[in-house]
C-alpha cells in the first residue's frame, strides 16, 4: 500500500483531507495548479492559517523526540500527551479537526462522511468526531465557502516567497539516454507539498515549520525565489531544491528543455532533450 498525505495544521489542531474534494492523497497527486485541495490551503492560509506552521503528512511516518526539526518535536510532544509517542496518524485522526466541509466543493464526499459517522454513533460504535460537528444539527456551518487560488506563496521566517507565473518550477528526471546525466524541464506545478512534506518516504521540506501564507499583494521586502528544482519528476515527488541564483526563465517548448547543472562559475547550458550531452 502506498502512503497518503494531508495537509495540516500544527498551531490550530486542524487539518485538509484530499479525499473530502475527490482528490487523491498521494504524495504528488495534488501538485497541479488546478485542483480545490491546493485552493482550500490557499483559502486558509490567506486568513485563519496565515503565519501558521503547516506540513502535508504522510499516514505511515512516525515522529521521534530526537528528529532534528523543531515542528516535529512539538508533533512528538502531543503523541506523548495522546498516550502514544511517535504516532503521529492516530493522533491527527482522534485529536484534530477536518475543515474541509467548510467548502463548496467538499459538500458531496462530506455529506456522506457526516451520514456514515451518525449511523455508527447511532449504532454505539465509539468513533471519533472529526468534522466536530453537533449531531443534531450536523451541517451547520459547513459548505458556506468557495475556494480560491492566490497568487504570492509566502515563507514569512525566511523573507521569501514565490509567485508560479514568475518563479521557474523545474523538474528533474533521469532519462534512460542519459543515464549519468540530470535534466531539467520546466512543469506547471506548484511545490508546496514538497517544500512543506514529511512521509515516511519523502524526504523533509526546505520549509517544514516555517510560518506560512499566501497574498494577491506582493510582500515589500521579501526575495523573490527565481527558480525552485523538483527532483525526480514525475515518479517520485520526495524533494526540491530553491535555487537564489537570477537567472533567466526557460522558454516554453512542446519539447522538454534539459539544464545541465553549472559548473561553479558558470551559467548551466540549455539543450533539447534530444542532444548529447557534453562529456
Amino acid at each position: 500500500m502506498g502512503e497518503d498525505f494531508k495537509w495540516v495544521n500544527v498551531d490550530k489542531r486542524e487539518y485538509i483531507e484530499p479525499f473530502a474534494f475527490n482528490y487523491g492523497a498521494r504524495f504528488h497527486q495534488c501538485m497541479s495548479r488546478e485542483n480545490e485541495v491546493r485552493n482550500a490551503l490557499h483559502s486558509l492560509l490567506s486568513d485563519e492559517w496565515k503565519g501558521n506552521r503547516i506540513l502535508w503528512i504522510g499516514d505511515s511516518c512516525s515522529v521521534e523526540e530526537s528528529y532534528p526539526n523543531d515542528l516535529i518535536r512539538v508533533l512528538y510532544e502531543q503523541t506523548v500527551e495522546f498516550g502514544h509517542p511517535e504516532d503521529v496518524f492516530d493522533l491527527i485522526c482522534e485529536t484534530y479537526q477536518d475543515v474541509s466541509g467548510l467548502f463548496k466543493e467538499a459538500e458531496e464526499c462530506v455529506r456522506e462522511y457526516i451520514g456514515a459517522y451518525i449511523a455508527d454513533v447511532r449504532a454505539g460504535i465509539d468513533v471519533p468526531n472529526e468534522f466536530g460537528i453537533d449531531i443534531n444539527h450536523p451541517f451547520r456551518g459547513l459548505f458556506q465557502r468557495e475556494t480560491e487560488e492566490y497568487r504570492y506563496t509566502i515563507n514569512y521566517t525566511k523573507g521569501i516567497y514565490y509567485e508560479l507565473e514568475e518563479t521557474a518550477v523545474v523538474a528533474r528526471v533521469h532519462n534512460a539516454a542519459f543515464s549519468t546525466e540530470r535534466y531539467y524541464y520546466e512543469v506547471e506545478e506548484d511545490p508546496l507539498s514538497l517544500l512543506l512534506g514529511y512521509g515516511e518516504k519523502a524526504k523533509p521540506g526546505e520549509w517544514l515549520g516555517d510560518a506560512i501564507g499566501v497574498s494577491n499583494q506582493r510582500p515589500e521586502g521579501f526575495f523573490r525565489i527565481p527558480r525552485i528544482y523538483l527532483k525526480y519528476y514525475p515518479y517520485y515527488h520526495n524533494s526540491c531544491t530553491l535555487s537564489r541564483r537570477m537567472v533567466r526563465r526557460m522558454p516554453k517548448s512542446k519539447e522538454s528543455i534539459a539544464v545541465y547543472p553549472a559548473e561553479k562559475g558558470k551559467t548551466p547550458k540549455n539543450t533539447l532533450s534530444g542532444d548529447v550531452p557534453p562529456a
